[in-house]
């Protein structure tokens, strides 16, 4: 137990560490809080440090990780932008003007863009923000930028566990959205069985890393929502990793697998076993639809 330590989203000093190991080297640790359960990093980044992270740093380790460019990064990410599209395409309309923010370089918004009126992103490292430009996808630098109510529908994807401070973030957002319209958030699930379920030792120092400074659970992620004013809300289970890759963490301790075993494994199976996660909430993703 770590007293000194508060909670960011419920103030209390009951937090405890439970990985001091990151993903990528870094002085901060993982804690959870015993009262709200919000996992979060501590210490956590100031606003000056943020900036730098995402305009200069962030994109940097990424493209050294992944061994991808911008244009790289399009293509690759183009099956994820048709998931998430599939995922909320009945509540987007021809007539929406949309806003992703942290768009990277544009995938979701080049797969909705001729499904919808208006597209624009939000975008802070220049040679994303560049790539953008080139495929036509218009951007402003930040919410300040935008109008009241100017949007109806405003996208999130694997961006707010990313915020260090949610709430104040979620108020900006809150802003530019209009009266009834939707605003769709997608984070991991901290209570993704990988953590939650199987004792995987490895999984935690993969798992936690620099770039989120919260892991949020279904009854987090509602309690920010809640505090931003956002109070009209579905969250939803999702699970994205199948099977293969679950049983690949269990007997090698590390990321892949995808799809290994499929050949074995029925559809029914690997359907089924998802939708149990799911269905338990111990699915490793969520999506939050919230209406104005």
């Amino acid at each position: 137990m770590t007293s000194e330590i508060i909670c960011p989203l419920c103030q209390s000093r009951k937090n405890e560490i439970i990985s001091e190991k990151l993903r990528y080297e870094s002085p901060r640790k993982a804690y959870h809080c015993r009262d709200c359960g919000l996992v979060f990093l501590f210490p956590q980044m100031t606003a000056e440090e943020e900036r730098v992270f995402y305009e200069k740093e962030y994109g940097e380790i990424f493209s050294h990780e992944k061994g991808t460019t911008p244009a790289k990064l399009f293509e690759a990410r183009l099956p994820d932008a048709r998931t998430y599209f599939s995922w909320i395409r009945d509540q987007v309309e021809s007539t929406s003007d949309c806003l992703e923010l942290g768009c990277a370089s544009g995938y979701f918004l080049a797969t909705i863009k001729d499904s919808v009126r208006s597209i624009a992103g939000i975008e802070t490292h220049i040679l994303l923000k560049e790539h953008c430009k080139k495929i036509g996808i218009p951007s402003f630098d930040s919410l300040d930028e935008c109008g009241d109510g100017q949007f109806d529908r405003i996208f999130m994807f694997f961006l707010l566990e990313h915020i260090g401070d949610p709430m104040s973030f979620l108020t900006s957002v809150k802003r530019v959205l209009r009266k009834n319209g939707k605003l769709f958030i997608v984070v991991p699930n901290v209570e993704d069985a990988l953590m939650s379920l199987y004792d995987i030792p490895n999984f935690k120092p993969f798992y936690f890393t620099p770039a989120h400074q919260f892991y949020y659970s279904k009854s987090t992620l509602a309690r920010v929502l809640n505090k931003a004013g956002l109070h009209n809300m579905e969250i939803q289970p999702r699970q994205r990793y199948d099977l293969s890759n679950h049983m690949h963490w269990m007997m090698h301790g590390k990321p892949g697998g995808a799809g290994k075993y499929n050949s074995v494994f029925s559809d029914l199976l690997l359907k089924e076993y998802a939708k149990n996660l799911e269905d338990k909430f111990l699915c490793d993703t969520l999506l939050a639809v919230v209406t104005k």
